[in-house]
């Protein structure tokens, strides 16, 4: 059988941290589809979502070679100079730590929940600022993490098949509200429907059309698979009246509310007997929809581990017939962070967008949950960084059920989160399947709720930035290529001085919009502000930093997609303020690869130096450039060539040392490409 190569390179790729044992490489089996492929979305014959309760991405996945975890370099910085990762704790700071570090395996399995509704999930990010972690969750535990020797199983399942590491939970706030975003695609703000179900135990009374009812009819076969007793209250079609008070025999109550049989006594297992009977008679439905049990949904106290059985019984149910194994998508993603931390600041629209704030405050996007898509087309151990929400599940299977003549839309999904936020397409690659099942941990230790009762709790035994596993990924190609610059200064009379920053989403391959925030380091408050670019657009803002905002000092940010960002230091009063420095995207010479240029001008009266230092990705340099007055230079970086698309380099001119301009992110050339 052929394989692509990105597809064979990614199964090779595992991490090493001391004291973990990487994952096997994936052994690339021979079993066949079961239908002849046709290279499209078409050959997905069965999609199966598997929504789990409360992880965030750093608290799983911050350790894990080649996603943008503890290791990323392009992060915001805290008030005080301080990295987003390390938090105030009172009068003192905390890093983020391993809660297996110094303790007993139990403590890193039954870490207990934490507060995790619309008020403190704010409060923690705390208008995108994400400063205020520990003192809105109230407890040092928000920062703590899981690492590979933790949970194996997930690890394994990330280095076989595809993580995202840009997926978001929808709102800023809990299990309720992001499952009823899950399940239909918006939480009504306007409160038109039974809404708004904007905060934990609003969710009930809901009476607009959720996406199992698109499905219905449209003539797509569907079906939730529960113990409709046993089921946590994760079932989110439960909230909507039209589900809660369906007649009895009707396909709502049958395939949305009704239970598993009994088969074991035990909810997982029935679960998995009732998907695997399925299976086997070749009746699983086009789409369905999993609800584990309390123990089984790592809502912690419940632990990785029992997850983890959980989601491995599913896959061999699924499994239990490989024709079907090998034409199924499965979606294995998470409703919200619970309260643990996450360092991305997550993508909001800006003020007055219709549809994304309630009572004047931003719906989301929520903090970043782990996705991982397990199916043939996704096989490799490969990293998605578009963006994505609960409502780019939905999405991929709007764009499936159109490809397949059935299609069932979901109006409720706003127009900006369309937007910004991907389906998921971009994660699959339908042309180069990989099929079988590679070998995975064994998941047969459980531990039991009984086991997690009250702990003692835990605290630091370490305070440092954790170090993250060595090794990159392969990477998909995404749809949008962001810039910025800082434009110009403008100075106006009563010692007003402008910092005009510009922001450009022109030079993308898809029809996505950007989101940019720029932040205010020092000098100034307010912010973060939020923009969202269109596809062949540009945007440009100003911030003050005249009298009162610095007195010419400024110290701004802007960051956007996929680890992009740009930092712009100076003084409006000193040498700096002659010299400009301009970033844009154009054909190398004598290639067809784009590469990054810098135009360097001197609009002053003297000759300047330039100085271009490479900060990570290359150890060439640094490159010097002397511009003569009302004269430029320009020179360009094969980024593609030299670092796999990445680069970050810092700008600096002679007789201005508070001047300097900071450049870092990817460049995408419609290909699939590698993780910095």
């Amino acid at each position: 059988m052929a394989v692509s190569a990105g597809a064979a390179a990614g199964a090779a790729v595992t991490g090493a941290v001391a004291g973990a044992t990487p994952a096997p490489a994936t052994p690339l089996a021979a079993t066949p589809a079961a239908t002849a492929s046709t290279g499209t979305i078409t050959d997905v014959q069965h999609i199966v979502i598997l929504m789990q309760e409360n992880r965030s991405f750093d608290h799983y996945f911050g350790t894990l070679s080649g996603v943008r975890g503890f290791g990323d370099r392009a992060t915001i910085q805290l008030s005080g100079g301080y990295s987003v990762f390390n938090q105030p704790n009172g009068t003192a700071r905390q890093y983020p730590w391993a809660f297996s570090a110094g303790s007993t395996e139990q403590i890193s399995q039954c870490n207990g929940d934490l507060s995790h509704a619309w008020s403190d999930q704010h409060a923690a990010w705390n208008g995108g600022k994400m400063d205020s972690w520990v003192s809105a969750k109230r407890t040092v535990r928000t920062l703590g993490y899981l690492r590979r020797s933790d949970i194996p199983f997930h690890y394994a399942l990330a280095d076989n098949w595809t993580i995202c590491d840009a997926y978001h939970c929808s709102v800023l706030s809990a299990t309720g509200p992001n499952r009823t975003y899950h399940w239909s695609g918006m939480i009504d703000p306007a409160g038109t429907a039974g809404g708004p179900a904007y905060d934990g135990g609003d969710e009930s009374g809901l009476k607009w059309q959720t996406y199992a009812e698109a499905l219905q009819d449209a003539g797509v076969s569907w079906k939730v698979y529960q113990n409709a007793a046993d089921n946590f209250g994760d079932n989110a079609l439960a909230y909507f009246s039209q589900f809660a008070n369906a007649p009895a025999g009707s396909p709502l109550a049958v395939q949305g509310m009704g239970s598993v049989p009994s088969v074991t006594g035990r909810t997982p297992d029935d679960i998995a007997a009732a998907i695997k009977a399925d299976v086997l008679a070749g009746t699983l439905p086009q789409v369905s929809w999993i609800v584990a049990d309390q123990q089984s949904s790592e809502h912690p106290y419940a632990t990785p581990e029992d997850g983890a059985h959980f989601v491995h019984m599913v896959m061999d149910a699924l499994n239990a017939d490989p024709n079907v194994f090998n034409s199924t998508v499965l979606l294995l993603n998470y409703d919200e962070n619970d309260g643990f931390f996450d360092h991305v600041p997550p993508p909001v629209a800006p003020a007055g967008t219709a549809g994304e704030f309630y009572n004047s405050t931003s719906i989301g996007l929520g903090f970043r949950v782990p996705l991982i898509a397990i199916s043939p087309w996704s096989r490799g151990g490969w990293v998605n960084s578009e963006v994505f929400d609960h409502t780019s599940v939905l999405r991929f299977l709007e764009v499936w059920t159109a490809a397949i003549g059935k299609p069932a839309g979901c109006p409720n999904i706003s127009d900006w989160r369309r937007k910004v936020c991907g389906d998921l397409t971009s994660v699959f690659d339908f042309a180069n399947p990989v099929y079988g099942m590679p070998s995975l941990p064994d998941t047969s230790q459980t531990i039991g709720l009984s086991t997690c009762g009250p702990l003692p709790n835990p605290s630091p035994v370490n305070n440092a930035l954790p170090a993250q596993e060595s090794g990159t990924r392969p990477a998909r190609a995404l749809p949008y290529q962001p810039n910025a610059n800082l434009d110009h200064l403008e100075f106006g009379s009563g010692g007003v001085i402008k910092v005009w920053l510009a922001m450009d989403n022109s030079q993308g391959t898809g029809d996505t919009s950007a989101h940019f925030a720029a932040y205010a380091n020092a000098y100034r408050g307010g912010g973060p502000w939020q923009y969202t670019v269109d596809p062949g657009a540009s945007t440009s803002d100003f911030f003050n930093c005249g009298s009162n905002y610095g007195n010419g000092k400024y110290d701004l940010t802007v960051v956007g997609p996929n680890r992009f960002l740009r930092r712009f230091t100076g003084d409006a009063t000193a040498a700096g303020k002659n010299v400009a420095v301009t970033a844009s995207y154009a054909a190398a010479p004598g290639t067809g690869s784009t590469a990054l240029w810098f135009k360097l001008a001197n609009n002053g009266s003297t000759a300047v130096t330039f100085t271009i230092t490479a900060t990570a990705y290359r150890t060439a340099g640094p490159w010097t450039y002397t511009v003569q007055p009302g004269s430029s230079a320009s020179e360009c970086f094969n980024a593609v060539a030299d670092a796999n698309g990445w680069y970050d380099y810092t700008v600096t001119v002679s007789g201005d040392g508070s001047w300097s301009q900071r450049f870092t992110g990817h460049l995408e050339s419609g290909a699939p490409s590698v993780t910095g």
